[in-house]
């Protein structure tokens, strides 16, 4: 991502409307023009009260907290996280509706999972956990290995060492208003309108790194 300070909300790469009927407008509209925009508006404030660190990336902060002032250390990788994980899942949604998996992603879910379906399973049991996630993370570690994590509140899978490809937002402001409380059929529907273009070009970017 490389961002720096001043944070900018990043536009979607699609309408309000493209998502529907897995995600419908009003969630989309609340999800990345309130909560992911105010993200953005605390961190904004709170470098410009520590002009310090302005010249860090949001990546380079989280990952070296040291760098922080204790002080803020708490609120910064809140918001830098919110604003890190929702970049990460808006860009990797799509306007296209039943979306397959590309080779690259597919072979290498097949490698961990066996099948995509049983990717999809674990997925569903790692978001009803009673651990109560709010991120489920497709993600691939250094020696090149895919990797599912659950994270809570906004953090980030930098301090893990893992290269986020798929990124799945399964708050409650997420789905809420279509789905109520049935998360369950939120997540089952999300693979639905993935970008798996995207996700391949993370995956070819993770293995670079890959030793």
């Amino acid at each position: 991502m490389n961002n720096t300070y001043p944070y900018k909300v990043k536009s979607l790469p699609y309408s309000m409307i493209s998502l529907e009927p897995i995600i419908d407008k009003a969630t989309l509209c609340i999800h990345h023009d309130k909560i992911y925009a105010k993200y953005c508006e605390k961190l904004n404030l709170i470098i410009k009260e520590n002009p310090s660190i302005a010249k860090y990336t949001l990546e380079e902060l989280i990952y070296n907290p040291y760098l922080l002032p204790p002080t803020i250390l708490k609120q910064f990788l809140y918001n830098a996280g919110g604003i890190y994980n929702h970049e990460l899942y808006f860009d990797n949604l799509s306007k296209a509706f039943n979306n397959k998996p590309k080779e690259l992603f597919l072979n290498k879910v097949c490698e961990t999972f066996n099948t995509f379906d049983n990717y999809k399973e674990k997925v569903l049991e790692l978001s009803l956990s009673p651990v109560n996630y709010h991120w489920i993370i497709t993600a691939i570690d250094y020696k090149g290995n895919l990797k599912l994590v659950g994270l809570k509140d906004n953090d980030t899978t930098i301090p893990l060492n893992l290269y986020p490809i798929l990124v799945i937002d399964i708050a409650e402001h997420a789905y809420f208003i279509k789905y109520h409380n049935h998360k369950d059929d939120y997540v089952k529907s999300i693979f639905n309108v993935i970008n798996y273009n995207v996700v391949d070009d993370r995956l070819i970017e993770a293995m670079k790194y890959v030793k």
